[in-house]
């Protein structure tokens, strides 16, 4: 397969055919791989050679937070991302201000551990086990989300980065009172 491959490379360069350009007595220009029969005269195009640029050389997979421990067997630190929506990200709720907030956390949550998720700092109802949220009615403008990772008794194994999103929500201009034109 790789020889059939490498040989078609090869053939392509060899294979390559002259090109003409000849312009008619109307002054219609026209390029072919072949000299044009009759009176009009045909050039023969040089192309310049391709632009080619090495392949960027493959980055390497983001480091986990997670610290490994010198025991292989020793359990790993819980890591707990959101996934949705992005950091930066400009959401178009509609009118509702509706949103939906996934999280990714690893490795699965225990018995009794649970979720809690903070907006603008504040928590937005209480511990769950899902990891995923509705939130409803958000107002435009910047918002700070946050997930913990909650031990049985409350305490905080694992926090995520907290990400800044934006809400776009469309103004209804119907609805406003109108002002008077100024005078």
């Amino acid at each position: 397969m790789t020889r059939l491959l490498l040989l078609s490379l090869l053939l392509a360069g060899v294979c390559q055919a002259q090109i003409y350009k000849s312009v008619d007595r109307d002054g219609n220009v026209t390029f072919s791989d072949r000299p044009p029969s009759g009176r009009e005269e045909a050039e023969a195009v040089e192309l310049k050679p391709l632009n080619t640029a090495p392949a960027p050389e493959a980055l390497p997979e983001p480091s986990s937070r997670r610290e490994k421990t010198g025991d292989e067997g020793a359990a790993a630190e819980p890591d707990i991302r959101v996934t949705s929506p992005q950091p930066d990200q400009v959401v178009p709720i509609g009118d509702l201000g509706n949103l939906t907030v996934n999280v990714a956390v690893e490795p699965p949550l225990s018995g009794g551990e649970h979720l809690q998720l903070y907006l603008d700092g504040t928590p937005q109802g209480g511990p769950q086990r899902a990891n995923q949220w509705q939130l409803e009615g958000l107002p435009r403008g910047g918002h700070d989300l946050r997930v913990d990772r909650l031990g049985m008794q409350g305490q905080v194994r694992a926090s995520s980065d907290t990400i800044r999103f934006y809400v776009m929500r469309p103004l209804n201009i119907r609805n406003r009172p109108s002002t008077p034109a100024p005078q």
